[in-house]
C-alpha cells in the first residue's frame, strides 16, 4: 500500500476546516489562506503645494558679445528750410568810375603867373572830382617862393576860388644860391551829372619884385572822378 506525503501546511488547514464544518459555521464564509495579500486601498488625496521659496542671488553678469559690423549709412535727409535774410550791410564808400591826367615836361615859371596846364573829365553823375597837381621838382634861386594854383579858372577874377600851394622862402634879397624841391597840390570839385569840367594849373612867383628864373618840371595834372 502506497504512502501519501502531505504538506504540513496543508494538513493544518484541512483541520481547521473540518472543525469549522463540524461547529456548524457556515458555507459561505471566506476562508483566507494564510500569507495571502490583502487588497490595495484607494490613493489619497494630493496635498497643497508648498510657498514658494526665496529667490537666490543674481548671477554674475556674463562677458559682452562682439559688436556687429556696422549697418550701410541711411538716406539724406531733407534740405531744412532757407533762413530769413540778414539786415542789408553798411554801403562801402563811391568807386572811381572817370580819369583823365595830363603830362607836362617843363614849363619857364619866371614870368609872372604861368598857367601850367590843364585836365577835363565828363561826369557821368553827381559827384565829385578830385584834382591833383605834382611838380616832380621846382628849380629857382633862393630868394623867392613858389605858388601852385588850381581851380575851374587858371586866373583872375577869380583867383579866391583857387588852392594855393605856396614852398619857398621869406627872405627877399638878392642871392646866387639856386635850389630845387617838389611839390604838390590838391583841390576837391562837387560836379553835376553830365556835365564837362576843365581845371587849370597856375604858377606864380610869391615875390614879383625879382626876376629870376623859375622853372617847374615834370608835371603831371590828375582828376578823378567818384560818384556820391
Amino acid at each position: 500500500m502506497s504512502k501519501i506525503a502531505i504538506a504540513k501546511g496543508t494538513l493544518l488547514i484541512v483541520i481547521i476546516v473540518a472543525v469549522l464544518v463540524a461547529g456548524g459555521v457556515s458555507a459561505g464564509i471566506s476562508i483566507m489562506t494564510v500569507g495571502q495579500t490583502g487588497l490595495k486601498g484607494d490613493k489619497g488625496d494630493t496635498g497643497a503645494t508648498g510657498a514658494t521659496g526665496a529667490q537666490g542671488p543674481k548671477g554674475d553678469t556674463g562677458a559682452a558679445g562682439a559688436t556687429g559690423a556696422t549697418g550701410p549709412a541711411g538716406a539724406n535727409g531733407a534740405t531744412g528750410a532757407t533762413g530769413a535774410q540778414g539786415i542789408q550791410g553798411i554801403q562801402g564808400p563811391p568807386g572811381i568810375t572817370t580819369v583823365n591826367s595830363t603830362s607836362i615836361l617843363s614849363v619857364d615859371a619866371t614870368n609872372n603867373p604861368t598857367p601850367i596846364g590843364d585836365v577835363t573829365i565828363t561826369v557821368p553823375a553827381n559827384g565829385v572830382v578830385i584834382v591833383t597837381l605834382n611838380v616832380g621838382y621846382v628849380q629857382m634861386y633862393y630868394n623867392n617862393t613858389c605858388g601852385l594854383y588850381l581851380g575851374t579858372s587858371p586866373t583872375s577874377p577869380l583867383w579866391n576860388n583857387l588852392d594855393i600851394c605856396y614852398r619857398g622862402t621869406n627872405s627877399y634879397g638878392p642871392t646866387d644860391e639856386r635850389v630845387s624841391f617838389d611839390m604838390t597840390a590838391q583841390g576837391t570839385y562837387a560836379v553835376t551829372s553830365g556835365n564837362k569840367y576843365t581845371f587849370y594849373a597856375t604858377a606864380l612867383r610869391y615875390n614879383t619884385n625879382d626876376n629870376s628864373a623859375m622853372y617847374a618840371n615834370s608835371i603831371r595834372l590828375i582828376a578823378v572822378f567818384l560818384a556820391t
